[in-house]
């Protein structure tokens, strides 16, 4: 049994290591996109959004990239705040501990695609697979790698 009530954690662990995830290509994808008072809604000054906006979440097709994001970059900078992925400050609190996720450990992925490419390549990430995950051709990819060989 997941003690982390719908989350597939090992997912969600494969989203916080994969650098492209803060990238955010997925949030154009998300549930409360195109709602009235957009992702603002899930930041409130005090207490929780509404029932409907949280409802949202629970449908959301990357409900686990929000919450991977938020989780990134909490625990770089280890400050917490807003609803991600249907969570709030407390729930992903706890959801870091359940994953041992440590504040400080994880460095901002690489903005440059090249950097991204070289970086996922070091970390024996395929040529094809490194294509996927900059959503380019392997050509390019290729390219990208060349820049740091010469």
């Amino acid at each position: 049994m997941n003690p982390i009530p719908l989350v597939d954690e090992s997912r969600l662990i494969e989203l916080i290591n994969t650098p492209s995830t803060l990238q955010r290509r997925w949030d154009e994808r998300a549930a409360c996109a195109e709602t009235r008072g957009g992702f603002e809604t899930y930041f409130p000054e005090d207490g929780a959004p509404s029932i409907a906006a949280l409802a949202r979440c629970m449908g959301c097709p990357v409900a686990h990239e929000c919450l991977a994001t938020a989780l990134i970059y909490e625990a770089t900078d280890g400050y917490r705040h807003g609803w991600w992925g249907g969570f709030g400050p407390d729930e992903r609190e706890h959801v870091a501990q359940r994953l041992g996720i440590a504040v400080g450990v994880r460095a901002v992925a690489p903005e440059e695609p090249a950097d991204l490419a070289r970086h996922l390549r070091a970390s024996n990430y395929t040529i094809p697979a490194i294509a996927a995950e900059l959503g380019c051709t392997e050509r390019t990819v290729y390219r990208y790698l060349a820049k740091f060989a010469a």
